[in-house]
C-alpha cells in the first residue's frame, strides 16, 4: 500500500482540534503517528489537555484551557503513521468516535500538573501558576485586577503583554475599562465601574508566561528618563504612556486638530511649490506646522497621531494652543512631522514639451531664445513618517514598525523635552541675571568713581583757597612787622582788618560770609569762582 501523503494544517486549527476531540482524535483522524504527534505538539508550542482534563469535562466539573501562545510558526506538517489504518466495523468505529473526547485521557509527561503557589493565600495572591511556566486567570479575580489597575499593570504581574490580558479577558467575558478611564480616575473624576455579567462558559484559563522582568526593565529605564519628575508624577506619565493607544479613523479629532485643518488646507492651496518639487522647511516663508511637508493622503494619519497625544497631554495636566504646539509642565513644546520623499525620474510633462520644441525652433532663429528649465528629478510623497521632538530625538517608519507603535516613547520624549526647555529657560534667565547684575555692578561703580572724583577736585580747590588764605594772612603779618613799633596808622590798621577778613573768605575751614561776595564755594574751580567784574546791569 502507498504510503499516505502527509496532512498540513494551520498551527491554529491543530490546538482548536486538539481541545475538541484530544490528540488521539487528532491522530486517528489524520491517521497521524501518536507519540510524533504529542512531540509535534511541544515543538510548536502547541499546549495540550492536562491528564484528567477529559474526565472532568464528562462529569461537568470545571476546567481550564490552556491559551495558545504567539508564535512565528503558521502551518504544521502531522506525522504519519507508517502502520495501515485498521478498518473495524462501522459501529464500532461510530462507538469510537463520539466517545473518544471522554474515554481517551492522555497524560503527556511535558505538560505539568497545576500547582497552587500559596494556597492557603489563595484570597490574596493575584493570579496562579503552573510550574512557573503558566498562569491560571480566575474569572472573578481577573475583573477585580484590571478595574483595579491598568491592564498593563496587571499584565506586569503575570509576565505577560497587555494584549494577552485583553485575549483572556473577552475568552473569559470579562469587561476592561474603556479609553480613557484611567485618565478620569487620575483627574478625580467618578467613573462607572461595568458590572461583571453572568456566565455558564468557563471561569478560569491556563495561558503560558511569555516574558518575565521585561517589563520592569523597561520601566526602569523609563523612570532613568523621567527623573527629574516626583515618584508620583513619574508613575503618572508611564501609566499614561503605557495606555496611550490611536483613536478609531471614525472617530472625533480633538477640537484643536479640526480648527487648524483649515490653516494647513489654506497654506497648501496656495501651491507655493509645484508638484513634483522637493519639500522641505521653508526658511523664507517660515509656513505654519505640517503645512506643504505631509502629503494630502497622510494628514489623517497625523491627525489621528497628534490626537491620541494630546488628548493624553491634557489628562496629564498640560495644554493644547492653537497652533498644535503644546504646554508640558508649563513649558512650550514643539513637534516636528515631516513625510519622507523619493527622489525618482522627472517625465516630461506635455506643457514642458511643447516649451521645448518652442525653444528649439526660436533657437533656430535667434541667439537669445530662454531654454525652459526642466528638472530632472521628481519629489513624491511616500508615506514615511518622522516625528521630532527635540534634538537627536525622533521616530520614523521602517519596514517593520511605524510611529503608531511608538506613542508611549513620543509622550515620554515630550516630557523629556519639557526639561530641555525649563533648564535652557532657566539657564538664559540666570545668564540674564548675571548679565544684569554685572551691569549694576558696573554702574554703581561708575557713579562711585565720578563721585570721587569730584570730592578730590573739590578738595583740591578747597586747598587751593586755604593756599590763598595762608599767603594773605602772611602778607599782613608783614605789613604788620613793616609798620614797626609805633604801629599802624588808622588807614592801614583798617586795611589790616580788611584783609583779615578776606583770609578768612578764601579759608575753607572758616568759611566766612563776606558782605559783598558772600559765601566762597570752595569746592569749584578757580575759574568757576573767580572774582569778575559786573557791569551797569548788575
Amino acid at each position: 500500500m502507498a504510503e499516505e501523503q502527509a496532512h498540513k494544517i494551520s498551527r491554529v486549527q491543530l490546538y482548536n482540534e486538539i481541545w475538541e476531540i484530544s490528540v488521539a482524535g487528532v491522530a486517528k483522524k489524520y491517521n497521524a503517528n501518536y507519540n510524533e504527534l504529542l512531540k509535534l505538539c511541544k515543538e510548536a508550542d502547541v499546549p495540550i489537555p492536562p491528564s484528567g482534563y477529559w474526565t472532568k469535562l464528562k462529569f461537568g466539573k470545571p476546567v481550564a484551557q490552556i491559551l495558545l501562545p504567539e508564535s512565528s510558526t503558521f502551518e504544521v506538517t502531522l506525522p504519519t503513521n507508517s502502520k495501515p489504518k485498521r478498518i473495524r466495523n462501522a459501529a464500532v468505529n461510530k462507538s469510537v468516535e463520539e466517545t473518544s473526547p471522554w474515554v481517551q485521557e492522555e497524560e503527556p509527561k511535558e505538560q505539568p500538573a497545576i500547582e497552587v503557589e500559596n494556597s492557603h493565600l489563595e484570597s490574596q495572591t493575584p493570579y496562579r501558576t503552573v510550574s512557573g511556566k503558566y498562569n491560571t486567570y480566575n474569572r472573578e479575580k481577573l475583573y477585580e485586577e484590571v478595574w483595579a489597575k491598568p491592564v498593563v499593570k496587571v499584565a506586569e504581574q503575570y509576565g505577560v503583554s497587555d494584549v494577552a490580558i485583553h485575549k483572556v479577558c473577552k475568552a473569559l467575558n470579562i469587561p476592561t475599562p474603556p479609553l480613557g478611564y484611567w485618565a478620569k480616575v487620575r483627574a478625580g473624576a467618578k467613573s462607572k465601574k461595568t458590572t461583571l455579567p453572568k456566565t455558564q462558559g468557563m471561569t478560569e484559563i491556563i495561558g503560558a508566561k511569555t516574558f518575565e522582568g521585561v517589563k520592569e526593565k523597561i520601566t526602569d529605564l523609563d523612570k532613568q528618563l523621567l527623573k527629574f519628575l516626583s515618584d508620583t508624577e513619574t508613575e503618572k506619565v508611564l501609566c499614561a504612556a503605557e495606555e496611550i493607544k490611536m483613536p478609531l479613523e471614525n472617530a472625533q479629532l480633538h477640537k484643536k486638530i479640526i480648527a487648524y485643518r483649515a490653516v494647513v488646507k489654506d497654506w497648501n492651496q496656495k501651491g507655493r511649490k509645484e508638484e513634483g518639487a522637493q519639500r522641505k522647511k521653508d526658511y523664507y516663508y517660515d509656513p505654519p506646522f505640517l503645512a506643504g511637508l505631509i502629503s494630502n493622503e497622510s494628514l489623517p494619519r497625523v491627525y489621528r497621531i497628534l490626537d491620541a497625544l494630546f488628548r493624553q497631554i491634557e489628562s496629564l495636566g498640560g495644554s493644547v494652543n492653537d497652533n498644535l504646539s503644546l504646554q508640558v509642565r508649563n513649558e512650550p513644546v514643539r513637534i516636528e512631522i515631516v513625510e519622507s520623499q523619493d527622489k525618482v525620474e522627472h517625465v516630461i510633462t506635455k506643457q514642458e514639451a511643447q516649451a521645448l520644441i518652442k525653444y528649439r525652433d526660436e533657437k533656430r532663429h535667434s541667439s537669445w531664445a530662454s531654454e525652459p528649465q526642466i528638472r530632472k528629478y521628481d519629489y513624491v510623497f511616500n508615506g514615511r513618517l518622522r516625528i521630532s521632538i527635540h534634538q537627536g530625538k525622533y521616530f520614523r517608519d521602517t519596514d517593520k514598525i511605524n510611529v503608531e507603535s511608538r506613542l508611549g516613547e513620543m509622550l515620554i520624549a515630550l516630557y523629556e523635552e519639557s526639561e530641555v526647555v525649563r533648564l535652557d529657560r532657566e539657564a538664559r534667565a540666570e545668564a540674564a541675571r548675571k548679565q544684569a547684575e554685572a551691569e549694576r555692578r558696573k554702574e554703581e561703580r561708575r557713579k562711585r568713581y565720578n563721585m570721587e572724583v569730584e570730592r578730590t577736585i573739590a578738595l583740591e580747590n578747597a586747598a587751593i583757597d586755604y593756599e590763598t588764605a595762608c599767603r594773605i594772612r602772611a602778607y599782613v603779618k608783614a605789613v604788620m612787622t613793616f609798620g614797626g613799633q609805633d604801629g599802624l596808622d588808622d588807614e592801614a590798621a583798617v586795611w589790616v582788618e580788611w584783609a583779615i577778613k578776606k583770609a578768612d573768605w578764601f579759608d575753607p575751614i572758616i568759611a566766612r560770609d563776606d558782605e559783598l561776595f558772600g559765601e566762597r564755594e570752595h569746592e569749584k574751580s578757580l575759574e568757576e569762582k573767580a572774582l569778575k567784574k559786573v557791569g551797569h546791569y548788575w
